[in-house]
């Protein structure tokens, strides 16, 4: 790191990973989290009591959605240095096994190892075969879609992705075998479900996705028309293990400067949802793997801090993202991980 641009953010509280301000700062919000999870503990009151159904309205907002996608959309010089060498994974990696006090067997992985853990677990766990037709749904800068085409010879992949810079990396830089794979640079809603073939995907993934959406019924009911009789789809996304109000709807939170128009679920809330497809399974992943995912990106993010800024980032920039770090991660360690992490979903059309 350079130390005449560490002392220069600094001077401008923005503090560096692993420094006494920062560490301070994140231990303060964990606190306040931890207070947060344990006043809604055994909470599970149905979300539509407090105002917000994920049973009725639009699938997704429009106009919120385009403003979470400002950051998706910034240069891909910032992701290049922080993200995984190999998948430009934009999502938790699988460091842990899902009770991390007994089973501690991942965590001297690298990010680049976890991310490949993490879509071997949903290749499992989604029995994800070769020869099946997938829809990786909002497949960020591609590292799904690598993963499979890498590992299956007989797969073949349609990706929807609404990013201007994610798309472009994967149509000009992922280097997989494009014979087998189409792009869709599109929101995922009624024009883009009309353009795609009905009864014509063996399975559809989405990881990290299902925050965005408002109305998970009438999104199954736009999957269920995708998928073959017999097909699954496979969702991964951030939950909290109880029903916390505010979480509910990001503008009542602090995440809401990055997360406009989010909504985190209670982990139970997408079991609710079977008039269109039937339930098969469901897993918490335990949100230590998401802390140790950001908490890696942020010490790579200050690894490389003397060629993001002031080259890419601005001073409010740089600020932005630190602030972006600290507290996501601050979100994901209390109780161990166990309050507010990452469900695993499994639903089949019969």
């Amino acid at each position: 790191m350079n130390n005449g641009i560490i002392q220069e953010l600094s001077s401008h509280n923005i503090h560096c990973y692993g420094s006494a301000e920062l560490l301070q700062f994140e231990r303060h919000l964990a606190r306040y989290f931890e207070r947060e999870y344990d006043r809604w503990h055994d909470n599970s009151t149905p979300p539509e009591e407090y105002g917000v159904s994920s049973f009725s309205g639009d699938m997704i907002d429009r106009d919120s959605y385009t403003a979470s996608l400002l950051p998706y959309n910034q240069e891909l010089g910032i992701y290049r240095e922080f993200l995984d060498r190999e998948y430009m994974a934009y999502s938790m990696a699988y460091y842990y096994r899902d009770d991390i006090s007994r089973d501690l067997s991942h965590q001297d992985l690298t990010l680049e190892q976890a991310q490949k853990e993490k879509y071997r677990l949903i290749v499992q766990r989604a029995d994800i075969r070769d020869g099946q037709s997938i829809l990786d749904l909002g497949c960020g800068f591609g590292g799904f879609i690598k993963y499979l085409l890498d590992n299956f010879p007989d797969i073949t992949v349609t990706g929807i992705n609404p990013s201007t810079t994610q798309s472009r990396y994967i149509s000009e830089e992922l280097n997989v075998d494009h014979s087998r794979f189409r792009l869709i640079q599109h929101y995922f809603g009624n024009s883009c479900v009309d353009s795609l073939a009905h009864d014509s995907f063996d399975r559809i993934i989405s990881i990290g996705v299902v925050e965005h959406f408002s109305n998970l019924e009438l999104l199954f009911r736009q999957l269920k028309s995708l998928l073959k009789s017999g097909g699954m789809t496979f969702h991964h996304f951030i939950v909290s293990r109880d029903t916390i109000p505010q979480l509910l709807k990001a503008e009542n939170t602090l995440i809401s400067e990055y997360f406009p128009g989010g909504h985190i679920w209670p982990y139970a809330e997408a079991k609710r949802h079977t008039q269109h497809l039937e339930f098969v399974n469901s897993w918490f992943v335990n949100g230590r793997n998401y802390w140790k995912t950001l908490d890696e990106w942020h010490k790579r993010f200050w690894g490389a801090i003397d060629k993001l800024y002031p080259h890419y980032l601005s001073l409010e920039q740089a600020g932005r993202w630190n602030r972006y770090f600290s507290l996501s991660k601050s979100m994901f360690y209390p109780h161990n991980g166990k309050s507010y992490g990452n469900g695993q979903y499994l639903y089949r059309k019969t």
